[in-house]
């Protein structure tokens, strides 16, 4: 779905969005990838699933970036790119990601990714799909739309490092046992 973000609490990255079509459901921090934390405001435009329930909540909230083109380059119309799956062979693990351009014209790219960096950085693996897609998107942003972007790239300690800087930072919540106990470690 897509929607617009109407109400947003910087603190905790969390909020509520309209859908366009009338809808308002809330998100939390955990449900916006890592990348897009930063740029959340309010009147931004995001797309997002719907997890149903008595309280729908938004998944997946993903903010919609307009596509900036030089001047004088062609432009193709195409959907974003795909994640299709991936496959491992030894330490290294290549994902794949299929783009549909106008016409019906598919590109198939794919991002390898060497399995220590996450565990250099530590960061779960679970995270690749989104580390590569970001990876993706902004290379194929900034390819010359003239001439067919490349058909593979390869994730490295900069997209890491970059990820590792935008993730949201977890807070600590103490759970009060008596009386004794505080919210705050005092010193002794």
């Amino acid at each position: 779905m897509t929607g617009t973000i109407t109400i947003l609490d910087d603190h905790r990255a969390s909020g509520v969005i309209s859908a366009e079509d009338g809808l308002r459901v809330r998100f939390e921090s955990s449900a916006v990838l890592a990348y897009d934390v930063t740029a959340l405001a309010v009147g931004q435009s995001v797309t997002f699933d719907v997890l149903r329930g008595n309280r729908p909540k938004a998944s997946n909230v993903c903010v919609e970036r307009p596509h900036v083109r030089p001047a004088g380059t062609k432009c193709r119309e195409s959907a974003p790119p795909r994640y299709l799956g991936f496959e491992q062979s030894g330490n290294v693990r290549l994902y794949r990601f299929e783009q549909i351009f106008a016409g019906e014209s598919r590109t198939t790219f794919t991002v390898s990714a060497d399995i220590a960096l996450f565990t250099k950085h530590r960061v779960g693996i679970q995270e690749g799909p989104a580390l590569c897609l970001h990876l993706l998107a902004t290379a194929l942003d900034a390819a010359d739309f003239a001439e067919s972007p490349s058909p593979a790239y390869a994730l490295a300690d900069r997209e890491m490092l970059g990820y590792l800087a935008n993730r949201p930072v977890k807070q600590t919540r103490f759970k009060a046992a008596g009386a004794s106990q505080t919210a705050f470690p005092t010193e002794t």
